[in-house]
């Protein structure tokens, strides 16, 4: 126990000790401390002076070799300064030459546009007076055109032609009139020779057909009967009769071995060739749908009547009880009227184009898909034209009038 009070004794004084070195040492060691920072502080502001000595002797000295260089440098100057002078003196004495020729080469440039001015008038006369001349040689060529159009310009009978027909081949044109013949015309290279005439029948021709062989020849009349000759004898070989009215339409179909007609008894008969008799009768039928037949088969039939002012395309369906009409398209044109209620008209033969004459004795022709007038071919007929047929191949189109003249397209 004594011991361990013995220990404690001395570490206590140590470090009482060592607790007064600390008090009496401290107060020595702060002035140290503090001396050795303001030693610092002036080092440092040396070190800035001296820095700031250095750069004012620095400059003190370049000061004095600049001042001993400035009299070389201005003499350099001067001298520089006197040849730039120089040299732009000489420039603009060039650009002072320049602006002289340029000034002379303005006014020989206005001197040439004046002079392409002048021939830009003349030029622009010239082809004012060619405008005028393009234009009456125009004229000329239109003339010319229709009057090379026309092959066929011929009084073709003694009185009014009803109809007009080409072939399946285009070889023979057949017309119909009040004359109460079939005149049969041959078309070669556009020139057309008188062939020969069908007779038999007792009134006037309204409508002609061939078979699709071109060796018959189906012919409509105003005596109420339709009647059949043989192309090869022109012998008349059937007389179809039933009706109680004008026949205005007959149509071959397509077997050829039976036949269509229309009358102004407004009846439709089918007729079977090889009995010679009529096998069925559709009425009443409108008379202003029997005036043209295009015929699609044994019972449809494509009408193309005419009214008094524009073209109505129907199609129409026929069966033994009952019919069907259905108005497709009208097509008209300014000055475009109707001579008459059974005026006919022509499709072209691939179906694109609508021929038919006016009862001005101008013949037009339609666009089918557009819809408008195509052209207009006019200066030939002297009266109403009462029917137009296109060419099978295409090339020709007839029209006859309500004089005794056919006319004979070619181009189109």
């Amino acid at each position: 126990m004594a011991e361990r009070q013995a220990d404690c004794g001395w570490k206590r004084h140590i470090s009482d000790q060592l607790k007064l070195r600390d008090r009496v040492q401290r107060h020595t060691f702060e002035e140290i401390v503090q001396q050795y920072n303001r030693l610092l502080e002036k080092s440092d502001l040396q070190a800035v002076l001296t820095e700031r000595y250095q750069t004012e002797k620095y400059d003190v000295q370049r000061g004095h070799e600049a001042s001993s260089l400035d009299a070389s440098r201005s003499d350099s100057l001067h001298q520089e300064m006197s040849q730039m002078r120089i040299r732009h003196q000489e420039e603009l004495t060039e650009l002072h030459k320049k602006r002289g020729e340029l000034a002379q080469t303005v006014i020989e440039l206005n001197n040439q546009i004046q002079q392409k001015d002048r021939e830009i008038q003349s030029n622009e006369a010239r082809m004012l007076e060619y405008q005028q001349q393009i234009a009456g040689l125009d004229g000329d060529c239109r003339d010319l055109r229709s009057s090379l159009q026309v092959r066929l310009h011929e009084e073709a009978h003694d009185g009014e032609v009803n109809t007009v027909r080409f072939s399946p081949g285009s070889r023979l044109l057949a017309t119909g009139g009040m004359d109460r013949r079939v005149k049969l015309w041959e078309v070669v290279a556009g020139r057309c020779e008188a062939k020969g005439a069908l007779t038999g029948s007792n009134a006037g021709i309204t409508s002609i057909d061939f078979d699709s062989a071109g060796s018959y020849l189906l012919a409509a009349s105003n005596d109420f009967a339709s009647r059949i000759w043989t192309m090869d004898d022109y012998r008349l070989r059937h007389t179809l009769t039933g009706h109680s009215g004008k026949v205005l339409s007959a149509r071959f179909l397509l077997d050829n071995a039976r036949i269509v007609s229309g009358s102004y008894d407004r009846t439709l008969k089918l007729w079977d060739l090889r009995s010679k008799v009529c096998t069925s009768s559709v009425t009443p039928v409108p008379s202003c749908l029997l005036t043209c037949l295009h015929l699609e088969n044994a019972r449809n039939l494509k009408m193309a009547p005419l009214m008094t002012s524009s073209v109505t395309l129907h199609h129409s369906c026929y069966h033994s009880h009952h019919h069907d009409v259905d108005s497709v398209c009208v097509f008209s044109a300014q000055g475009f009227k109707c001579g008459a209620d059974w005026t006919r008209v022509t499709f072209s033969p691939d179906g694109s184009y609508v021929a038919g004459g006016s009862a001005d004795g101008a013949l037009y022709v339609w666009n089918v898909l557009t819809g408008k007038l195509d052209r207009t071919l006019d200066r030939n007929h002297s009266s109403a034209i009462n029917c137009v047929s296109w060419s099978p191949s295409g090339t020709y189109v007839a029209s006859v009038e309500k004089g005794s003249r056919a006319i004979l397209w070619s181009d189109m």
